[in-house]
């Protein structure tokens, strides 16, 4: 079965990118493995909370979808990419926010590191609270 990497921020931020996996996943007949990630690898280690896996299991569940809620590491970024080469992803869909350059230089970029080194396409999703 084909499978589609959900790499999904906490928070409202995240949602449209949950919807959008849901959508390509149905349309692609494959199952999602979601990562639920909060801010850029090198900013803070981070960790799957138990609300964000709830939104995701719910949302792709009303969906009918077979998919599997992957537990975040330290490094969510190199984690993304893994799972994408480890199962032949088709698609990675990307929950991304809007930081200021001088953020971005500091912290670095997950999404970017994502976007430049799979080996699927990307499909990025801004935030809805994003201009």
């Amino acid at each position: 079965m084909p499978t589609i990497i959900l790499a999904h921020l906490r928070g409202d931020d995240g949602s449209g990118a949950i919807r959008e996996a849901a959508q390509q996943a149905l349309w692609r007949g494959a199952r999602v493995l979601a990562v639920s990630a909060q801010g850029d690898a090198s900013a803070t280690p981070v960790y799957s909370s138990p609300e964000a896996f709830e939104q995701i299991a719910k949302e792709l569940e009303a969906a009918g979808l077979e998919f599997e809620l992957v537990p975040a590491q330290d490094n969510s970024a190199e984690q993304v990419l893994e799972l994408a080469a480890e199962h032949s992803a088709e698609l990675i869909v990307l929950a991304t926010r809007k930081r200021s350059p001088v953020m971005k230089l500091f912290l670095g970029s997950m999404a970017q590191q994502i976007i430049l080194e799979a080996d699927c396409p990307v499909l990025t999703v801004r935030g809805r609270n994003q201009g």
